[in-house]
This record gives C-alpha cells, sequence and structure tokens, in this order.
C-alpha cells in the first residue's frame, strides 16, 4: 500500500507540489539543506541547495513531468540553458561549501534518450567544472521508498490520517482536525513523559514535514493555496511546539526546519496573491459572488494576502509591481465582513497591514467597528450571536446558511464572546477612551470567555489539552486606569514574526485572544473619534 500512495504521489505531483517531500528525502539521506527556493521572486538559478554528506556542494533544479518524458525540444528550448548555468556557476550563498560542486537535474517523469545524449556531450566539455546527474521517476521513488522507513508514520492512526488527507476533495478547505491529529502524534506533543533526544527529534521533524508534503499533495495539483498555508502553517507551529517541549527550541535543527516550511507558506501566499491578481472573480464559480459565500472568501483572502503584505516588508518577497498592487489592492479591495468571531483574526490581520501601509486610523475604526458588532450583537437575548471561534469553515458555513436544522441541546452564542475583551483592551491600548466609555454599559453585560494555558507555550498547541477556560464578568463600573493596565498584562511570546502571528489567527481562531492581539499592536496608530 505505501509503495502505491507513493508512486501515485509521485506519478501526479508538479515541481512545486513535490519539491518540500524532496527536501525531507535529502534531509534524511544526510544532506544539509541550506536553501530551498521560494518560486514568488528570485532563484539562485537552483531550486535547492544542500550539503552532501561527504561535505560537497549540492545543486538541485527540479522539473514537474509527471507521467511524461522530457523530450529533446523540451530540454532544448529552455532547460538547457538553466543546466548549463547550474554547471558553469558555483551557487553564491551562505553556508554553501567552496570549490567545484555537484549539480543535479531532477524530474518525476523520464528523460527521453536524447536528453540523456545531450547532457552526456554537455558533461564532457571543459568549460564546465560541475557535471550534471540525471535523477528521474526511477531514483526518486527508490530514494522515496529507502527514506520511509524512517519518516512514515509509524501508527496505524497516523497512516489511516494521512491517507484520509491525501484522498479528501482538493477543492474544499484543508480537514485541520485530521492535521493537527497527525501532526501531534508524530511529534508526540501530548504524552508529557515523553522526552526526545535531538536525532529521535530530528527525525520526528522531517517525518512531520514529510508527511505534511505528502497529505497537501492534492490540494497543489489544485492550486488550493489557502489549504497549503493552513496546512504548512499548523506543521510549522507544532514543530516549534515540539522543540520547546524536547529542549530544542534554540537548536540549529530546529531553525533550519522552521525556516524551510516558512518558504513554503511564503511560496503559496504570493502564488494565491498572484492567483487573486490576475483573477476576475475572487469565487468560483463566479454566480457564488451573490451568495454568503462571497464575503467569507473575501475576508479569508484579505487576511492571508495581509499577512503576506507584513512578511514582505521585512523580507522583499515580491516583485516591485506585484509589491504595489498588493498594497492598493488591501488599501481600497473587497470590504471584510464579521460572519462569526472566528473571522476577527483575518479582519484584525487586514487593520494591521493597512496600519503599516500608513493608514493607522483606519486600523482604529475598524477594531472599534468590531467591538460593536460583537457586544450588541450577541447581548444576552439576541438572535443573531456571532458564532464563537471555534466554528470554522464548512461548519460554520452550514450553520450560517441554515443547511442543518441545529438539535435543541445546540450551543447558544448571546450573553458570551471570546474576542469583545481582547478588541476592547486593544482599544485601551490605542487610548480609545470615549469609545470604551461607550461600549461598556453592554460590554460588561456579556460573560467574556478565553482559555488559561497551563504553560505559556501551549499557545502554540491548535488543541490544548490541559487549561482552565475562564468566565469573566466585568462590573458596571470599571476604571479607565485599571483597562489600561490590564491591557499591558503580557504572555512571553512565543512568535516573534508578525506575519506568522497573523497567520496562526487564522488557521486557529480561537487563538486570537487578548495578550496576542494587544502586543500586535503597532506603535504610533492613534484613535479616531466616531
Amino acid at each position: 500500500m505505501l509503495e502505491k500512495l507513493l508512486e501515485n504521489w509521485l506519478d501526479s505531483a508538479s515541481e512545486r507540489s513535490y519539491q518540500q517531500v524532496f527536501v525531507q528525502m535529502l534531509s534524511a539521506k544526510g544532506y544539509v539543506v541550506v536553501h530551498s527556493t521560494r518560486h514568488c521572486l528570485l532563484e539562485f538559478g537552483k531550486d535547492i541547495l544542500a550539503i552532501a554528506p561527504d561535505g560537497t556542494g549540492c545543486a538541485f533544479q527540479l522539473k514537474g513531468d509527471p507521467r511524461g518524458q522530457m523530450t529533446i525540444g523540451e530540454f532544448r528550448s529552455g532547460i538547457q540553458q538553466q543546466a548549463a548555468q547550474l554547471m558553469m556557476q558555483a551557487p553564491a550563498y551562505p553556508g554553501f561549501p567552496k570549490g567545484v560542486h555537484r549539480s543535479f537535474l531532477v524530474s518525476n517523469g523520464q528523460f527521453s534518450e536524447e536528453v540523456q545524449v545531450a547532457v552526456d556531450q554537455m558533461n564532457a566539455m571543459p568549460s564546465y567544472p560541475s557535471k550534471l546527474e540525471l535523477w528521474s521517476r526511477g531514483t526518486l521513488l527508490d530514494m522515496a521508498l529507502e527514506v520511509s522507513n524512517s519518516l512514515w508514520p509509524s501508527e496505524i492512526n497516523d497512516t489511516r490520517r494521512l491517507l484520509d488527507l491525501y484522498m479528501a476533495d482538493p477543492e474544499d478547505e484543508m480537514p485541520v482536525d485530521l492535521m493537527s491529529g497527525l501532526l501531534s502524534s508524530i511529534l508526540q506533543l501530548d504524552d508529557l513523559s515523553v522526552s526526545l533526544g535531538i536525532a529521535a527529534f530530528q527525525r520526528a521533524a522531517s517525518s512531520a514535514m514529510w508527511a505534511t508534503g505528502i497529505a497537501l499533495a492534492s490540494y497543489a495539483r489544485a492550486d488550493n493555496h489557502q489549504a497549503l498555508v493552513h496546512g504548512w502553517t499548523m506543521c510549522r507551529f507544532a514543530i516549534h511546539y515540539a522543540a520547546i517541549k524536547h529542549g530544542f527550541e534554540h537548536h540549529s535543527a530546529t531553525s533550519n526546519c522552521l525556516s524551510l516550511i516558512e518558504s513554503a507558506i511564503v511560496d503559496s501566499l504570493a502564488l494565491l496573491w498572484d492567483e487573486v491578481n490576475r483573477a476576475t472573480h475572487l469565487v468560483r464559480p463566479p454566480a457564488l459572488e451573490d451568495s454568503e459565500v462571497y464575503p467569507w472568501r473575501v475576508t479569508a483572502l484579505g487576511g492571508l494576502l495581509s499577512a503576506l503584505c507584513i512578511h514582505d516588508e521585512a523580507s522583499s518577497c515580491l516583485m516591485p509591481d506585484s509589491r504595489r498592487a498588493l498594497r492598493e489592492w488591501l488599501l481600497s479591495g473587497p470590504t471584510p465582513v464579521l460572519w462569526g468571531e472566528a473571522a476577527v483574526g483575518a479582519i484584525y490581520s487586514i487593520a494591521l497591514a493597512q496600519a503599516r501601509l500608513g493608514e493607522p486610523k483606519v486600523m482604529a475604526a475598524m477594531i472599534n467597528r468590531l467591538a460593536t458588532d460583537i457586544v450588541v450583537s450577541n447581548n444576552v437575548d439576541s438572535k443573531v450571536a456571532h458564532l464563537s471561534p471555534y466554528y470554522i469553515g464548512n461548519e460554520a458555513l452550514s450553520l450560517l446558511l441554515s443547511l442543518d436544522e441545529p438539535p435543541a441541546s445546540a450551543e447558544t452564542f448571546a450573553g458570551s464572546s471570546y474576542l469583545a475583551r481582547p478588541l476592547l483592551l486593544c482599544m485601551a491600548r490605542l487610548g480609545m477612551k470615549d469609545e470604551c466609555k461607550a461600549l461598556w454599559p453592554a460590554f460588561s453585560k456579556l460573560t467574556h470567555r478565553y482559555t488559561e494555558f497551563d504553560k505559556d507555550e501551549d499557545y502554540l498547541l491548535f488543541k490544548v489539552r490541559k487549561g482552565v477556560e475562564v468566565s469573566r464578568l466585568y462590573p458596571e463600573s470599571y476604571p479607565w486606569q485599571d483597562l489600561v493596565t490590564e491591557s499591558h498584562s503580557e504572555r512571553r511570546s512565543f512568535i516573534d514574526k508578525t506575519w506568522l502571528q497573523m497567520l496562526w489567527w487564522q488557521v486557529a481562531p480561537h487563538r486570537a485572544d487578548a495578550q496576542s492581539m494587544v502586543s500586535s499592536v503597532p506603535s504610533g496608530v492613534s484613535a479616531v473619534p466616531q
């Protein structure tokens, strides 16, 4: 069964969708990967740079040709020029060894005899110091089967989860519960008695990344970039938590894993923006633009692309024209809609991006509108209370569209809120005293719910096994200074990159809590009168 699955994956994977899995296969065979190209900007002429077990630098150019064969015409039309550059120029990249490197052209298809002869002729030329090796489907399959002994999830339940993820509808949302269970089991996040050594931790992290790449392959083929962002983000935070749990938070192996995953996330975000930038409709099919799906989709897109904008601000991962278009789209694009409290993370991310783009007053106004909407809509007698942030994706959409008749025992959302408190504390942090005062009578009538973690790092978990859910009531009268002081109460932050924090709010909307939201408020944002 394993061999059939790997064959199916290899025979249907594009260059982009098998790159992350290939990276893990190299790692499992003793290579140290120093660079995995993001396809959203400049490549170093190579997709992957690695150091072989013998210390030699290796440059890999990947091509996707599932079930196909590279012809001499295809090779001559562009690939040969890339191969020549690969063989002639040593990669100038930090950490890549000096001296003659090895060059590889990798395909999940086959190379025709004419291509093989052409490569032999190139290798015979003295002007190319590095010789080109061809790795085809057979080499990749043998490699995958060899490393699967150490990377394939060992538990039957994990194999079932992986198969379910692989076989899921690629046009739909990624099943986050399945992915959470798979990653938790592989990385042994739930068993507090287990402590891994560095070698075992590296194997577990590689296995988690391998499994994520396989599980997301069908989504990559379908260009479901949102699912790819969600899946890799979950993998990134699970490995981060595992590193803390097992004592390797600051180990080079951890930083290397997280860097590779972040590259995959940014790649998917950039491809999502490219699709949005070229699209005439933001949902498919276009008829859905008149339905409840449209505001849900627009809000999700805005939140994800806001994270890309913030990342690009620090890393310049986009080309100038693309960067300019993205910023214009975020400042003047479709208006996000609060369809439930799970949408707050995306809308708040849009507000953060707008503040960083020179519109701080827009951010303050947006937070005030969000807080007002939730406080008013979730009053104790409300018939239109917003869903809690634990209702996401299709489950939330079904409730919004009344596709499922709620049982008599169904949860009621009126009278309480998870995110009214974080938003009001953000307003206090911004000095919006008059706005807070206007909301306080209704705000104090709500029960404010949130989780207190057993350990601060538990914030990185999609599902917390130990903790206390707090239900808090505020008095009708509350000193302003006490509210301001409360807005400055923070836990240790394990997420030092704003764009990753923004993604975590969207992948796990129940993690959009007071401390993370308030601590992300940029300096210099001023309140605006409403």
